[in-house]
């Protein structure tokens, strides 16, 4: 089962793809800087999910895991993480028939490689793409059934900059009051620091009907197995700090590009978890 690398940073198993999504960031706290994902439940059990931009790939492949057997047209684009080679992913790109196609992105993106796709897969051909290319690439992909609406999965086909990623540094202040009056997530947004209706734009699937939301459990909020799994509305906020960054012994003789990628980050994460209006939340302490 594909592990989402929030799921790795949590368990302390922070490798170089984790490492990867934190070279970004500098020591401070960045109450925006994680993923959002929000999750409402019908009475049908089906499931209306939207998120933000680092939690597409996860949804994504939660999609193809339990979307019925059938053909799927996949499009969007396949980006190559920052500081990942096309010839690193070789062998995944070949398994997966996608070693071809690839082109270098433009303007902003433009030290990137990338894929467009529009190919019919299978829920088991797509599956596999997320677990062998979400360490190493943005997966920004949507997932359309032959017919109906349920299992459309819909996600931005580009790599949002970073200040629109991180949201404002304080959105409910800098709202507009009469936004904000007509605003049902004000409140959240207030106590968290985050608006919710922003961050969670980046993608959106409807479900069709589930058995149960074990899986859903399993995948995005395993550290919270106390919960009970009955909701209207889930809400998942990853909220990060970082207080030490740790030196490489041979700092003195590395670029300035070199040291700011091989710094570590000392800090944690706080788990901020909403369900039906109850907070929950921990904190976990990480070296990545």
């Amino acid at each position: 089962m594909m592990k989402h690398f929030l799921s790795k940073l949590i368990e302390g198993e922070a490798d170089r793809s984790v490492h990867r999504r934190f070279i970004k960031f500098s020591k401070g706290e960045f109450p925006n800087g994680g993923p959002v994902l929000r999750v409402k439940a019908t009475k049908k059990k089906t499931l209306a999910i939207n998120g933000s931009f680092e939690y597409e790939d996860l949804v994504g492949y939660y999609t193809a895991r339990n979307s019925p057997d059938g053909t799927y047209n996949v499009g969007g684009n396949i980006y190559t993480q920052p500081r990942v080679e096309l010839n690193w992913i070789q062998k995944e790109l070949e398994d997966l028939a996608l070693d071809g196609g690839w082109e270098k992105g433009k303007r902003d993106l433009r030290k990137l490689f990338v894929r467009p796709m529009n190919i019919e897969l299978t829920p088991e051909e797509i599956t596999q793409i997320y677990d062998k290319l979400a360490p190493t690439c943005y997966l920004l992909l949507t997932i359309t059934p032959e017919k109906g609406k349920e299992w459309n999965f819909k996600s931005a086909d580009k790599i949002p900059p970073l200040k629109k990623t991180f949201g404002k540094a304080d959105p409910y202040a800098e709202c507009k009051p009469d936004k904000r009056a007509k605003c049902k997530d004000a409140e959240l947004c207030q106590k968290t620091g985050i608006c919710i209706t922003e961050r969670t734009r980046f993608f959106g699937v409807k479900t069709g009907y589930l058995e149960d939301f074990a899986e859903l459990w399993e995948l995005f909020i395993p550290d919270f197995p106390e919960l009970h799994r009955s909701f209207n509305e889930l809400l998942i906020i990853n909220q990060y700090t970082i207080s030490n960054m740790i030196l490489p012994e041979n700092k003195d003789s590395l670029s300035s590009q070199e040291l700011r990628e091989k710094v570590k980050k000392e800090g944690f994460i706080e788990r901020v978890v909403y369900i039906d209006n109850k907070l929950h939340s921990k904190k976990v302490d990480f070296t990545v």
